[in-house]
C-alpha cells in the first residue's frame, strides 16, 4: 500500500501544468494581497480579482492594480450616483440611471467619433498641403516673368 505522501506527490504530478501555475499565482497574489491590506477600498477585492482574472486568465494581478481598479469603479459609481441625485424626483428609475451613466456607456462611440474627426482633419490637412504646393509651383513662373 503506497504511503499518503507518495500518493499526494503522484496526484500533484498528474495535475495539468496550467493548474499548478494558476495555484502558484493565486498563492503569490494572496501574499501580495496581505501586503495591500490596510488600504481602504469600497468594493470587495475578491470580486475585483475575479473580474480582472476573467479577462486575464493565468496572469498575476499586482496589488496596485487591484486597488486602482477598485478606486476607478468607486469613482465611476460615485459620479453616476451624483448625476442621478440631480433629478428632482423622489424615485430613481432605470432611465435615470442610463441617463446618468451615458457618458461612461458611450465612451466607445465617443472614441470612434474622435478618431473619425481626426482622420477627417488629417485628410483636410493633406489636401491643404497639396494645394499649397500647387500654388507655390504656379507662383514661381509668374514671379520670374515680372523681373
Amino acid at each position: 500500500m503506497p504511503s499518503l505522501l507518495s500518493f499526494n506527490m503522484t496526484e500533484e504530478q498528474n495535475q495539468p501544468e496550467e493548474q499548478l501555475v494558476e495555484e502558484q499565482n493565486e498563492q503569490v497574489e494572496e501574499q501580495q494581497g496581505e501586503q495591500v491590506e490596510g488600504v481602504e477600498t469600497y468594493f470587495p477585492t475578491a470580486q475585483i480579482v475575479r473580474l480582472i482574472r476573467k479577462e486575464n486568465p493565468g496572469k498575476i494581478i499586482k496589488g496596485k492594480v487591484k486597488i486602482g481598479m477598485n478606486k476607478l469603479l468607486e469613482k465611476v459609481a460615485t459620479d453616476v450616483a451624483k448625476e442621478m441625485s440631480k433629478k428632482p424626483y423622489s424615485t430613481i428609475n432605470y432611465e435615470d440611471f442610463l441617463d446618468a451613466a451615458r457618458g461612461y456607456l458611450e465612451i466607445g462611440k465617443q472614441n470612434q467619433e474622435r478618431r473619425r474627426v481626426i482622420a477627417t482633419l488629417n485628410k483636410i490637412k493633406e489636401d491643404a498641403d497639396a494645394l499649397a504646393v500647387d500654388l507655390q509651383e504656379k507662383e514661381e513662373p509668374e514671379d520670374n516673368k515680372l523681373f
